[in-house]
């Protein structure tokens, strides 16, 4: 299969052969059907499979002698990694998932993740705290508690959503408010000037009420998607640490968290000129699927090629890896679901993974499609999970 054809999740076959499929889950699996002939041929593959009614013994001994008849089938002769487990990325990685999920399915083994652990974590809901210009808090996750502030500005919150209402007022005294969106948060924001942010968890932005005549600034903290409005003669500046974004009117998104080794700025459409505070000579304008990538506070912006999707998926209810480090993905996670985390062996840290997953799943399930590769164990203790 190749790179560029769409992943699908292997429940979606699963549940067509049993006849369980949503209307939903039906257009999904007829588009990804029609975009290639290998989708097809794996599709009539796993339905032969299930027909048989091929079945392995529940017990690790059987497990590891099937693996190695599938590796030697597909012609993989080194050691098969984890990357295709928890979505189809190759034919060979669809054979071994098939395997493992089939497994799974006909003998149930336990696993270490029980539903009374995982009762009390919860994905992340709209909830952030908004910190006006003289100090004082709103907490707007009740929702339907639209105000005018102490400077007679109007601002609308429904509980999802927070807008502020132009009054033209470009000549009064510019004030900042900033918006707070704390871990197991996420929530939308739009700007005076039409702007529209989406925030992720553990994220902070600061904007001006209304903005200046010259310049729209506002300041970030944490990961944000940007739908800048048009305005040629009023450019939109986005810190975040040591760089600086500038654009006119475009879509990106930005991942600042302190607790990250870079910072990525990942363009969707129009371009973007990203620079550096601590070395003004640096600078580079993005065009569409490229990512500006800043390590640590070097003061060097290098540049890459990407799959745009793996970046904003979060923004449109997914999360989507690609061949990526366990340790980055339960970072990912543990932002969403309020969690912390513990790895007692450190080479698993770099054990790697591919996945598209519901970003408001039950906790549970997205560990327990990990726990199936049998690579690691999840032990949770209240929101602490350990990795072993």
């Amino acid at each position: 299969m190749t790179e560029q054809n769409q992943n699908i999740d292997f429940e979606i076959i699963w549940k067509k052969i049993h006849h369980q499929t949503t209307d939903e889950e039906e257009n999904i699996l007829n588009q990804w059907l029609s975009s290639h002939s290998s989708h097809r041929r794996y599709y009539e593959t796993a339905l032969q499979y299930y027909t048989n009614g091929s079945q392995f013994i529940n017990s690790p001994a059987e497990l590891k002698k099937a693996l190695k008849n599938i590796h030697r089938k597909a012609g993989i002769h080194a050691p098969f990694r984890n990357s295709g487990i928890i979505a189809i990325t190759s034919i060979a990685a669809s054979l071994l998932l098939l395997l493992l999920f089939q497994f799974y399915k006909a003998g149930e083994p336990e696993l270490s993740i029980s539903n009374q652990q995982v009762q009390s974590i919860v994905p992340g809901s709209n909830k952030a705290i908004l910190i006006l210009s003289d100090g004082t808090e709103h907490d707007l996750t009740s929702g339907n508690n639209s105000f005018i502030d102490t400077d007679g500005n109007e601002i609308k919150n429904t509980g999802n959503q927070l807008e502020y209402i132009s009054k033209n007022n470009q000549t009064a005294e510019i004030k900042y408010n900033t918006l707070k969106i704390p871990r197991g948060g996420e929530y939308f924001l739009i700007l005076s000037d039409s702007t529209k942010v989406w925030l992720n968890s553990e994220t902070t932005l600061r904007f001006p009420v209304h903005f200046a005549a010259d310049v729209r600034h506002v300041e970030l903290t944490g990961e944000a998607y940007f739908e800048v409005s048009k305005n040629r003669n009023l450019p939109f500046i986005v810190t975040s640490g040591n760089q600086i974004v500038k654009v006119l009117g475009t879509e990106f998104n930005i991942s600042s968290y302190p607790d990250s080794r870079a910072i990525l700025t990942t363009l969707v459409k129009g371009s973007v000129e990203v620079s550096l505070s601590n070395n003004s000579s640096e600078k580079q304008l993005l065009k569409p699927s490229e990512q500006s990538y800043i390590l640590n506070n070097e003061p060097i912006i290098e540049t890459r090629m990407v799959d745009v999707n793996l970046y904003i998926s979060w923004k449109n209810g997914r999360f989507v890896f690609q061949d990526q480090a366990l340790e980055e993905i339960m970072n990912t996670l543990s932002k969403w679901y309020d969690v912390q985390f513990a790895f007692t062996n450190e080479e698993d840290k770099n054990l790697r993974f591919t996945g598209n997953l519901e970003r408001y799943a039950d906790f549970s399930e997205i560990l327990k499609k990990i726990e199936r590769t049998n690579e690691v164990d999840f032990i949770i203790e209240n929101k602490k999970i350990t990795i072993k």
